[in-house]
Formats: C-alpha cells, structure tokens, sequence
C-alpha cells in the first residue's frame, strides 16, 4: 500500500472518531467522503498497476475466417487492445457472397444477379485469460442484400428490383482456443432478428408493375431458428 493510502486511512480514522464523538460537521463529513473516494481511486490504480502473470504470449493482432449464420461465410479481423490488462478487444467481421454461390443453376438465369453483403463491429471482453479464453461481446450488423432476379405472375415474364438492409445490435459469447493457431466458435441474440420475409417491386416486360415478396426460408434454405434472433458461427484463424 502507497504512502498517500496510508495517510488517508489514517485522515479517515480521525473523521470517524469525530462522528462517532458527534463532533463533526457537514463540512468535514464532506472531507470524509472525498478522502474514502480518493482510498478507492488510489486502490485501483494500485491494482491495475500490478502486472499480470502470464505463462503464454498475447498475440494481440488475430486474422481469420468465420463460417455461420448471418455472417455465412468471411473474414474477421480482431485486435487485442492494452486497456483492461489486455483483455478488451476490438472486432470487425465483413462478408460478400454472389447469388450463383447459393442457388441452382435452374434459379440462376441471366437475369438473377444478388449479392448478400454483412458488416459488423463491436468489442470482445476476455473473462479470465489476456487475449483468450472465454470472452463476451457487444456488436453492430449491417446486412445487405441487392440487385435483381427472375420473376413471373399470372403468364407475365419479368425483374424483380430488390434493395433490402437490415440493422441489429448483438451480444456474443465465445472463446478463442489456441495459441499462434486458433479455433474460435460463437454463439449470440440479435435484438433485431432478421425477417422471414420482405417485399421489392417487380417489373414486368407489358411495362406494368408489382410489390412481390421475397421468402429467405424458402429462396435460400436457411433454416427457421435463425430467423428469431440465434446467431452461431464458428472460426479459425492466425495470431500474430
């Protein structure tokens, strides 16, 4: 313990007295609450000064690729920063996939062309270990999803115009297993889950034109508990 703790113990002692002897006013009861905030403030500057002993190397830089649901396939970047004894970390995921990667080839004309695009970025806190171990996370989504497709109604040929994002704020829990080689699986609940379902309009070759719905179970394949908020992907990667 520092010589400044010490001696606003001791301050704190002698104010307790005078209370305790009735003896003390509202100015000096004052001086009692700023001397125990500055015991508190000295004895956590105390404890984040004392390094943390560690038989493992904190590779702070992490580069990998994350395979799940809603991110589906990309890459993540993550850096470990000093704050918190190394154990708040900094995450950015981002993905891009093509229709022609997804459908059949019978659904992918010439005149289907998607694209699924996931940004997301957020912060990581290790529980137990600097850098590894268990770790909760706080994050912000951006999921997009553009361009155009085949449609046909009622004997009508034509283009379905699609433009749809969505925005969600998510919490994780995960672990990143491993050293200068990692295994990182993940699991979360969006707040904003994503919809079963969204409507874009339809253009057709008469020149008229129509709101349609778009169904990602039923287009996709995507299984349905993802729709309620479940995210889980898993990941690997290098640390440097």
């Amino acid at each position: 313990m520092g010589i400044a703790a010490s001696l606003i113990i001791k301050y704190i002692s002698f104010l307790l007295k005078k209370f305790i002897m009735g003896k003390i006013t509202t100015t000096s009861f004052c001086y009692l609450l700023l001397a125990a905030m500055l015991f508190q403030f000295d004895f956590a500057q105390a404890q984040t000064d004392i390094p943390e002993e560690r038989d493992y190397k904190v590779r702070p830089v992490r580069l990998g690729l994350k395979l799940g649901f809603p991110n589906l396939v990309g890459g993540n970047v993550e850096y470990v920063t000093p704050l918190l004894n190394d154990k708040l970390a900094v995450s950015l995921d981002y993905s891009t996939v093509k229709s022609d990667w997804f459908l059949s080839e019978e659904d992918n004309d010439e005149n289907t062309d998607l694209d699924f695009s996931y940004l997301e970025g957020g912060v990581n806190y290790y529980f137990f270990k600097a850098g590894k171990g268990l770790y909760g996370g706080l994050s912000y989504s951006k999921f997009k999803f553009e361009g155009q497709t085949s449609v046909e109604s009622d004997g009508k040929e034509g283009t379905g115009q699609i433009d749809y994002d969505h925005n969600s704020i998510s919490v994780k829990l995960g672990a990143k297993i491993g050293g200068l080689f990692y295994l990182r699986p993940e699991i979360g609940y969006s707040f904003s889950s994503m919809p079963e379902t969204f409507e874009y309009t339809a253009e057709y070759e008469d020149g008229t034109s129509e709101t349609e719905t778009y169904d990602l179970i039923e287009e996709l394949s995507v299984p349905d508990i993802f729709f309620k908020g479940f995210m889980a992907n898993i990941g690997i990667g290098f640390a440097f």
